[in-house]
């Protein structure tokens, strides 16, 4: 396999802190969305469980074709993904779990030469199995900090509900440099 050990460590693993983020959460906090907006937290999970999907597609694409071109993936306007939000919160990290293993045996039966061909992504530009992967990794961690994110604010939410507990106001108006 052609990918840094840092990388591959990080497709094989990071996915599995969702449950962590989400253990003790009440229903309503993983499928109420906070800001209408925003997706929920069962949303944010659909959306990652279904690109797991397109992702293998794109990864197919590029071992048949010569550098294919891949618009950015718009859950909206993906039926396949609307079907994946009515499904149970579990069963789509057991799906999710489940594609994750199937792409890490896809990677690791590449050649090297696999490895160096490209597709072209819309806004990211002409990029090798490795840069998809690297894309691929970073996109589920801006995903997962959203999901941190969300757990979070359900339960902040909830504290300054109550009197007995210190709620320091959020700085809404500051910039998130991390998820833009």
């Amino acid at each position: 396999m052609n990918l840094q050990a840092q990388t591959l460590s990080r497709f094989a693993s990071q996915h599995k802190t969702i449950k962590k983020y989400i253990d003790n959460l009440p229903p309503e906090a993983i499928y109420n969305r906070l800001n209408s907006d925003k997706y929920s937290i069962h949303e944010t999970i659909a959306y990652l469980t279904r690109y797991h999907y397109i992702f293998l597609e794109r990864l197919k694409g590029i071992m048949n074709s010569i550098n294919p071109f891949f618009g950015m993936y718009k859950p909206d306007e993906d039926p396949e993904y609307h079907f994946a939000v009515a499904r149970t919160t579990g069963s789509l990290l057991h799906e999710l779990y489940r594609m994750r293993d199937h792409i890490m045996l896809e990677l690791e039966d590449m050649s090297p030469e696999q490895f160096s061909r490209v597709g072209t992504h819309a806004i990211l530009g002409r990029m090798d199995i490795s840069q998809w992967i690297d894309f691929f990794v970073l996109h589920e961690s801006n995903q997962l900090f959203r999901i941190f994110k969300l757990s979070g604010s359900f339960w902040s939410m909830e504290f300054k509900n109550y009197s007995n507990v210190i709620y320091l106001p959020r700085l809404a108006q500051q910039v998130d440099e991390l998820a833009g």
